[in-house]
C-alpha cells in the first residue's frame, strides 16, 4: 500500500487511494481502476493513469503481488445494500456465512465488500485495492451504478440470485416462480379467496418471479389478489402493508409475503387487531429462516436451500478460477413448502 506526502498536490500524509490517482489523471475512478487493472481503457488513458499512480506511489493489488504465484486467492463477496439491512436480514447474513465457509474449504479467501448505494466510488476503490481474483455478488439491485462497474471489471463475476436484467453472468438461484405458485396454491387449498400479496423490492428479479408464480396459480383458480403491496424484505414492510390491507380490504383472508421477515410483520399486525391465524387470515412466507419457528403461531413458508446455493456458487467461481472457463451458466434449486401453523 502506497503512502503519500506532498506528491501530486496531496499534503495530508494519508493513504493514497484510487480516487487520488483518478483525480491526478483527470479521469473517473472506474476508468482509473480499469486502466490499472488491465481492463478496457485506451493506451493514452492507461499511460496517464499509471503515471499518476507512480507519482503518488500507489501500488494496486498489493496482496497479489506479495504471493509467489501472483494470485491472491481473494474472492470479494459483494453486497449492494445499506449496512443496517445486511445485519438485520437473516437470509443475507446466513448466505454470506455459508459462502465464506464454502470458499474457505476450497482454499479461497472471502473478503466482504459492502457496496453502499450511496458510495459508488468507495466501492470501486475498495474492490480495486482488494486484489481479488473473482467476485460473488450476494445482493444487487437494478438501475444502480454497481452493475455498470462490474460490467467493466476484468475479473470473473458470479451472482447468488438472478442478476439484474441486462447483466449477463453465471448465477445460482432457486425456482422463485414455483415458490410463488406453491404459496398461492397453499392458500387457495385452505379455502382463501380474498388473498393479498406483499412483495419484496421491485428493482430485483427475484420478487418479480415470485409474483409471477403466485399470479399464475391465482389465475388458474379464477382469482385476483385483493391488494398488492411492495417494499423491502424487512419486517416494517409487512407491518405497514398489512395495516393498509386491513384498512382498505378488511375482508382479506390470506396473505403471501415474499420473505419471512415480511410475514413476521404481518403476524404482528394481525395479532394486534385480534385476528386469528389461520382461522381468520392465513399467512405464507418465503425463506424458512429461524424467525419462522420463533413466531406464534409458527410460520408456513417456502424453504430455500441456503447451504446448497452457497456451495454451488463457490464451486462455480472456483472452477472458473482453476480452469479459465465456467462449468455452468446457471443453476437453480427447488424450494420446499414447510407446513406449520399459519396456513
Amino acid at each position: 500500500m502506497g503512502r503519500s506526502g506532498t506528491a501530486g498536490g496531496r499534503s495530508n500524509g494519508g493513504t493514497v487511494t484510487i480516487k487520488d490517482v483518478a483525480r491526478l489523471a483527470g479521469v473517473a475512478v472506474s476508468t482509473a481502476s480499469r486502466a490499472l487493472g488491465n481492463g478496457s481503457a485506451s493506451q493514452q488513458t492507461r499511460e496517464r493513469v499509471r503515471k499518476a499512480a507512480q507519482e503518488l506511489h500507489f501500488v494496486p493489488n498489493s496482496v497479489a503481488q506479495r504471493l509467489p504465484s501472483g494470485k491472491s486467492n481473494v474472492v470479494a463477496l459483494v453486497v449492494n445494500e445499506h449496512t443496517t439491512f445486511l445485519f438485520q436480514d437473516d437470509f443475507l447474513s446466513g448466505m454470506l456465512g455459508e459462502l465464506s465457509l464454502s470458499l474457505t474449504t476450497r482454499g479461497l479467501l472471502p473478503f466482504l465488500v459492502l457496496a453502499s448505494p450511496d458510495d459508488v466510488e468507495g466501492f470501486c476503490d475498495l474492490l480495486m485495492r482488494s486484489g481479488c481474483e473473482g467476485i460473488i455478488v450476494a445482493s444487487a439491485h437494478e438501475g444502480r451504478q454497481m452493475a455498470k462497474i462490474l460490467g467493466n471489471y476484468d475479473k470473473p463475476v458470479a451472482f447468488v440470485g438472478r442478476p439484474p436484467d441486462g447483466f449477463k453472468c453465471p448465477y445460482v438461484d432457486v425456482d422463485n416462480f414455483d415458490g410463488g405458485y406453491q404459496a398461492a396454491c397453499r392458500l387457495i387449498n385452505r379455502g382463501c379467496t380474498k388473498i393479498a400479496l406483499i412483495e419484496g423490492p421491485k428493482d430485483m428479479p427475484t420478487p418479480r418471479e415470485r409474483t409471477a408464480g403466485f399470479m399464475a396459480a391465482m389465475r388458474e383458480a379464477g382469482l385476483e389478489p385483493v391488494m398488492v403491496c411492495s417494499g423491502s424484505y424487512e419486517m416494517r414492510n409487512g407491518i405497514t402493508s398489512m395495516e393498509r390491507i386491513m384498512r382498505e380490504h378488511p375482508e382479506a383472508d390470506g396473505v403471501f409475503a415474499h420473505s419471512d421477515r415480511i410475514a413476521a410483520g404481518v403476524i404482528h399486525v394481525l395479532a394486534r387487531n385480534d385476528r386469528r391465524i389461520p382461522e381468520d387470515v392465513a399467512v405464507v412466507g418465503f425463506d424458512d429462516l429461524q424467525v419462522a419457528t420463533l413466531l406464534n403461531p409458527q410460520l408456513t413458508t417456502l424453504a430455500q436451500p441456503v447451504s446448497d446455493m452457497a456451495d454451488a456458487a463457490a464451486e462455480m467461481l472456483h472452477h472458473r478460477l482453476e480452469t479459465g472457463s465456467w462449468k455452468v451458466a446457471a443453476q437453480r434449486f427447488p424450494v420446499r413448502l414447510v407446513e406449520r401453523e399459519t396456513a
